[in-house]
C-alpha cells in the first residue's frame, strides 16, 4: 500500500480547517491537494470530534483521495496537549478536559493521528514556509484572540518539561493592568491581544467628548482590530494611541523572548497580525526606542529582529501537516 498523503487539521474555537498534501510540508513546491473548513461545534466533545472528521473527509474528497492514500494526520489543538500520548489535558475554547483525541481519531480513521499545541504547530508551519530564513533559535509569536509563541531552539521545536514553553501571553507587562482570566493582572493578553485592543479603543471612545468620535468607529460591523490599525495608518489619534500601547507591550514580549531564549528572530502571525505593516510599525517603533535607550538592547535587537508571516502561508495548517509528517517518521504505519 502506497500511502503518500498527509492531512493537517487546525482546530479552532470557531472553525476547523483541514489540508491534504503529499510528502513534506517544507519546501518551495508544497501544494495543497485538498482543503476544507467547517464550523466548530463545541456543544459536546463528541460533536467537535465529528466536526474534525467531517473537515478531513471533505478535504480528502476535494483531493480525490481515500484513506488508503493517507499515512498520518496531524492536529493543532488550542490547549495543553501531550504529543507523546495524543491526549488533550485542557482546551478551554473547545470545552475539552482530559480527552484522548489522538487515540480516538486513530481508531476512527485507521491511521496514526498526532497532536501538537496550535501555536507550536503554527511555528513549525511558519518555520518551514518558503522564503523564511532558517535560524537555529527562532520564535513564532501569534497575536489573535489570545497570545502565545512557539519556540525553535537548536533547530528543534521546544515544549518544555510541562508543555508550557512559549505561553508568553501570561507574562505580566503592566502589574496594575486589567484582570486576566489566569487570575493575574496586566498579562500580555490583556494588553495586546485582539479583544484587548478593541476594548482599549472602546474605552477611549467612551471617554471622548460627545460628537468627537471619528467616522471609522461608527461604520457598519463595529470596531475590529483591522479597522483600528487602518485608522492608525491614516494618522487617527485615537487609533494611534491604541496601537502604540499594543506595540509597546508586544515589543516587550520580543525583548523577553530574546533575553530569555536568545532567539535570533521573532515572526508574528495570528489574526491581528493580518493588518500587515500597520500592525508591525508600532512594534518596530517601540523596539527602536529600546535600542536608543540601551546599548545592550541595540546589540540584541537588530532592526531585522522581527517580521510577519504572510497570511497566505497558512502556517497553522501547514504546521499541522508537519506534525503528521514528523510523527509518522517516528512511528510508521505497520505494513504501510
Amino acid at each position: 500500500m502506497n500511502r503518500t498523503l498527509r492531512v493537517g487539521v487546525d482546530v479552532g474555537g470557531s472553525k476547523i480547517a483541514a489540508l491534504v498534501a503529499a510528502g513534506l510540508a517544507a519546501g518551495v513546491d508544497r501544494q495543497a491537494l485538498g482543503r476544507a473548513e467547517v464550523a466548530t461545534d463545541v456543544t459536546t466533545p463528541e460533536h467537535t470530534v465529528e466536526g474534525i472528521a467531517e473537515a478531513v473527509q471533505l478535504a480528502l474528497g476535494q483531493a480525490q483521495a481515500a484513506w488508503c492514500d493517507v499515512a498520518a494526520v496531524g492536529l493543532g489543538i488550542p490547549g495543553r496537549v501531550r504529543p507523546e500520548t495524543g491526549w488533550v489535558e485542557s482546551a478551554v475554547n473547545l470545552r475539552w478536559r482530559r480527552l484522548p483525541v489522538g487515540p480516538l481519531l486513530s481508531e476512527r480513521f485507521g491511521v496514526p493521528c498526532f497532536l501538537e499545541n496550535d501555536s507550536r504547530a503554527a511555528a513549525l508551519g511558519a518555520y518551514q514556509a518558503p522564503g523564511e530564513q532558517r535560524y537555529q533559535n527562532w520564535a513564532y509569536l501569534s497575536v489573535g484572540t489570545g497570545i502565545a509563541s512557539g519556540l525553535m531552539l537548536g533547530g528543534e521545536l521546544y515544549r518544555g518539561p510541562n508543555g508550557m514553553a512559549g505561553e508568553i501571553g501570561h507574562i505580566v507587562v503592566t502589574p496594575d493592568g486589567p484582570l486576566c482570566a489566569c487570575g493575574l493582572r496586566g498579562c500580555l493578553e490583556t494588553m495586546a491581544a485582539g479583544p484587548a485592543i478593541v476594548k482599549h479603543a472602546q474605552a477611549l471612545l467612551e471617554a471622548a467628548p460627545a460628537g468627537r468620535q471619528p467616522p471609522w468607529t461608527v461604520q457598519a460591523g463595529g470596531l475590529t482590530t483591522r479597522r483600528i490599525y487602518e485608522a492608525a495608518a491614516e494618522g487617527d489619534e485615537l487609533a494611534l494611541a491604541v496601537t502604540r500601547q499594543a506595540g509597546r507591550c508586544l515589543a516587550q514580549a520580543v525583548h523577553s523572548l530574546v533575553m530569555t531564549c536568545d532567539v535570533e528572530r521573532v515572526v508574528f502571525g495570528g489574526g491581528v497580525s493580518r493588518a500587515g505593516a500597520p500592525f508591525l510599525h508600532p512594534i518596530m517603533e517601540a523596539l527602536e526606542q529600546m535600542r536608543s535607550a540601551s546599548q545592550l538592547a541595540a546589540e540584541v535587537l537588530p532592526a531585522d529582529i522581527v517580521g510577519l508571516v504572510p497570511a497566505e502561508a497558512e502556517a497553522p495548517l501547514w504546521g499541522a501537516l508537519a506534525v503528521a509528517e514528523r510523527g509518522y517518521s517516528k512511528a510508521p504505519v505497520p505494513g504501510g
